[in-house]
């Protein structure tokens, strides 16, 4: 099911506008010329951008404008190639002044030292809440591109979106709701759940999240259509990534199993643009953008809409 907008009560068009307009300066990505940083890592070109600082180099840049719509890089920033081989040649031809990697991949560190001082950037991680990790990073990678000031007040923003996005969502404040990515086998599908941002987002939103089993270490969990029935007054979220959710949206029209759901029988099971999990400040805003669209909106099944 295709989410429809309808009013928000808050300042739609402020609180729509997100990251892209509220978190630095005026200008463009390629204003800021001193920092030669290279991205290794997603999260960090991403917040990168957000600063108006343009990366020299990312990693798999094609997959990256995919995955993170709103803030693209210039035409001229050199694609590194796959995140987990990097082309050393290349960024070394690049002299950067700094690498971001993730804490994921943490086993290039040793290598990419040869060429430039390497930033750990941690977002998930079991131990800590991944919300507090991401802004944690955005304010490391702002103080070492010198754009301390810019951070401050896009995370000031942020805030206040947040608290804007909970009061829009009063009228739901502990709906169990499930968010995650449709299997292609159309019988399973992966949930977001502690150690996510997702989870932690859910919770700051005033949302309940319904997943309440044991997930990966990035904070996901595989699970059996099935298992859906367990909450049947849950909203379900979908990430819709194009071609493979057509193909398990495919594959659940004819499970009965599936059709039999309350939430998909009372109209509770719909699509959402998909996010980067993994992203940092910048994807979380947006995922609280498309959360609170979703659900400003969504009916119940006790009554409402």
């Amino acid at each position: 099911m295709r989410v429809s907008g309808r009013r928000i009560g808050i300042d739609r068009r402020r609180f729509l506008a997100g990251a892209a307009l509220l978190c630095a300066p005026a200008g463009n990505a390629a204003a800021n010329a001193a920092p030669r940083p290279a991205a290794v890592d997603w999260a960090a070109a991403e917040c990168l951008l957000a600063l108006r600082v343009a990366p020299i180099a990312i990693a798999d840049i094609a997959t990256y404008r995919q995955w993170l719509p709103e803030f693209q890089p210039p035409l001229n920033v050199r694609d590194l190639g796959a995140r987990t081989e990097p082309n050393l040649e290349l960024l070394a031809e690049l002299v950067p002044d700094r690498i971001f990697i993730s804490n994921w991949q943490g086993g290039l560190a040793a290598l990419l030292q040869r060429i430039a001082p390497v930033e750990v950037v941690t977002i998930i991680d079991a131990r800590t809440d991944a919300m507090d990790n991401a802004r944690e990073a955005f304010t490391r990678i702002a103080s070492a591109t010198g754009q301390q000031e810019a951070a401050s007040s896009c995370l000031s923003a942020f805030d206040a979106a947040l608290a804007e996005g909970r009061g829009a969502l009063a009228r739901v404040a502990s709906r169990p709701v499930y968010v995650g990515v449709l299997h292609e086998n159309g019988t399973q599908l992966f949930l977001y759940g502690k150690g996510s941002w997702v989870h932690s987002l859910m919770l700051r939103l005033g949302l309940r999240n319904a997943l309440t089993t044991p997930t990966s270490a990035f904070g996901n969990a595989l699970v059996d259509i099935a298992e859906l029935a367990a909450v049947p007054d849950a909203v379900l979220l979908y990430l819709d990534q194009g071609a493979r959710t057509r193909r398990a949206e495919r594959e659940l029209r004819a499970s009965t199993l599936w059709q039999g759901l309350p939430m998909v029988k009372e109209g509770r099971a719909r699509t959402i643009p998909a996010f980067y999990a993994l992203g940092g400040v910048p994807s979380i805003w947006r995922t609280m953008r498309l959360l609170v669209a979703a659900l400003d909106n969504a009916p119940t099944g006790r009554g409402d809409g």
